[in-house]
């Protein structure tokens, strides 16, 4: 597997969207300041989950870690993370409510998992697995986590 490739970027793309996700909560967060610790805390799970993912390239180096190339197509990637630039602009403007900003967060979430974001590598050691399963759970958690805020919201 040549990782100076496609590989490379495949995974710096999945950093990168996780790093928009963590923008836009932020600015939820500064946004709503009765929310601020609920944001505040995604956010930081999100830039969490960028350093995971990065630190994959050294197993993928080492021939550990592997990507599927046939489930994962690096443009809707990249799409996701100019929605999510776009929801940014969006937050900072005026009439953004908080069950607008828990409306996407729900969206977002929910795609990560439909999308089965994290299949895309094929891990050949137990460690990665776990991290695999590390990331796939902290994203099913920030979805129950929206979701019951969502609901608050809406009572």
């Amino acid at each position: 597997m040549d990782f100076r490739g496609n590989v490379g970027e495949v995974v710096e793309a999945m950093a990168k969207n996780e790093e928009a996700v963590s923008r836009l909560y932020q600015a939820y967060a500064d946004r709503f300041p009765d929310q601020k610790a609920f944001w505040s805390g995604l956010a930081a799970d999100e830039m969490t989950h960028a350093a995971w993912i990065r630190g994959l390239q050294a197993k993928m180096r080492d021939g550990s870690l592997s990507i599927n190339r046939e489930r994962f197509k690096i443009q809707p990637v990249r799409g996701f993370t100019a929605y999510l630039e776009r929801e940014l602009a969006s937050a900072r403007e005026p009439g953004m409510s908080p069950i607008n900003a828990l409306s996407v967060a729900l969206y977002i979430e929910e795609s990560i998992i439909e999308q089965r974001f994290f299949e895309v590598f094929v891990p050949d050691a137990p460690e990665l697995k776990r991290i695999l399963s590390d990331l796939a759970t902290a994203t099913k958690s920030h979805l129950e986590k929206v979701r019951e805020e969502w609901g608050k919201q809406r009572a």
